[in-house]
């Protein structure tokens, strides 16, 4: 029901493919734990890593999900819209109140002088290209992101 992946699957989502040990990857990933499904693009936490390598990825990843998390635990103390249900509110209006809290926040952080970088107006990001519409139809997409033994597969890895 969650309209996430809609920007994917209509080919209006930037592109986000890449190439990783000669294998390409046509999706942009999220780092999750145990309760969400099997979707291709979700990557979870190794449950029994073995080999040092995975231990090592495991406690990377763990590591980004911690500061994701401390971050909205920082903007949540601090701005209390954000601390309510956000189900009554369009995606649109969700973006406005982030993008104007972490304003804010960083408003404040470079007024009190405990900014970590100062901000540099020439230095543009890598800009991102909408992924052109194919023939893949919305359906194929949406199957493809939901396919579980790909999971498997990555997870195998």
């Amino acid at each position: 029901m969650s309209p996430i992946f809609n920007g994917v699957c209509d080919g209006s989502a930037p592109n986000c493919s890449f190439q990783v040990n000669g294998t390409t990857y046509d999706y942009g990933y999220y780092l999750v734990d145990c309760i969400y499904p099997e979707f291709v693009v979700f990557v979870k936490t190794l449950t029994c890593p073995g080999d040092p390598k995975r231990i090592n990825y495991k406690m990377y990843q763990e590591k980004a999900r911690k500061d994701v998390e401390r971050a909205f635990g920082v903007l949540k103390k601090r701005w209390r819209i954000l601390q309510h249900s956000a189900r009554p509110r369009s995606v649109e209006k969700l973006s406005c109140i982030m993008y104007a809290c972490i304003i804010l926040h960083n408003m404040i952080l470079e007024d009190e002088h405990k900014i970590i970088c100062q901000f540099q107006p020439n230095d543009n990001a890598s800009s991102s290209a909408p992924i052109p519409p194919s023939s893949i139809p919305w359906c194929a997409r949406r199957r493809t992101i939901r396919d579980n033994q790909k999971q498997r597969e990555l997870a195998m890895i």
